[in-house]
Parts: structure tokens; C-alpha cells; sequence
């Protein structure tokens, strides 16, 4: 119980402490934001190694169309993203609150048997 506590049942035991509905929230909103961040770098990394065909259809571009098709890919793979994340904390918050029930019966026990014991030394 004590390998229990000081490796996987920090992590456990501190995502047992929130609602179900907040702790998926805040997941997905940290999600949202790397999803953002690592789409945003991909772009700035696509003009940047395509920089002289983009310079040079700079002025022949569509800008609001442009901007539409960046943003249909965004939206697909936040969207994406955010529905994968979905089911992952979703999984890890039941398999944290399984592991935080097994191990408070198994709490429960252990003060049955000290409670046990105690009273036969009592006697």
C-alpha cells in the first residue's frame, strides 16, 4: 500500500478529488491550448520552409480564403484532438476512482485488523 501511495496513488488520489465533469473540463481546456500552440507552430513551420513560393503567390492569393482554409484545418483537428482527449481523461478519471476505491477497502480492512488486534491485546 505504501508503493501504492508514493508512485501511482499521488496521481490518483489528486484526480479522485475533483468532479468528473471538471477534471475532463480542465483537461480539455489544457488540450484546446497545446492543440493550439502545436498547430500553430506547424503553420508558422510550413510558410516558413515553403517562404519563396509563399512570397511569391503572396499578392495572387485570396487572403479570406486563405484564412477560411486555415481555419477549417484548425477547427478539424482541435476537434479531433479534443474528442481523442475526451476519451482518454475520461478513462483515466474511472480507472483513478477504481484504484482510490480498492484502495480505501483495503484501508478499511487493515483498521479492522489493527482494531482487532488491539482489542485481543487488551484483554
Amino acid at each position: 500500500m505504501a508503493a501504492y501511495e508514493e508512485r501511482e496513488g499521488k496521481k490518483d488520489i489528486a484526480i479522485s478529488g475533483y468532479f468528473r465533469g471538471d477534471y475532463i473540463s480542465f483537461q480539455l481546456l489544457k488540450s484546446a491550448l497545446y492543440a493550439t500552440v502545436g498547430f500553430a507552430l506547424a503553420v508558422a513551420m510550413y510558410v516558413l520552409y515553403n517562404m519563396e513560393t509563399f512570397l511569391e503567390d503572396f499578392y495572387k492569393m485570396d487572403m479570406v480564403e486563405f484564412m477560411k482554409d486555415i481555419l477549417s484545418k484548425y477547427i478539424l483537428v482541435i476537434s479531433i484532438y479534443l474528442v481523442i482527449s475526451y476519451f482518454v481523461y475520461s478513462y483515466r478519471y474511472h480507472r483513478a476512482k477504481k484504484h482510490v476505491k480498492q484502495y480505501n477497502q483495503l484501508l478499511r480492512t487493515l483498521m479492522q485488523m489493527l482494531s482487532i488486534n488491539r482489542k485481543g491485546r487488551k484483554l
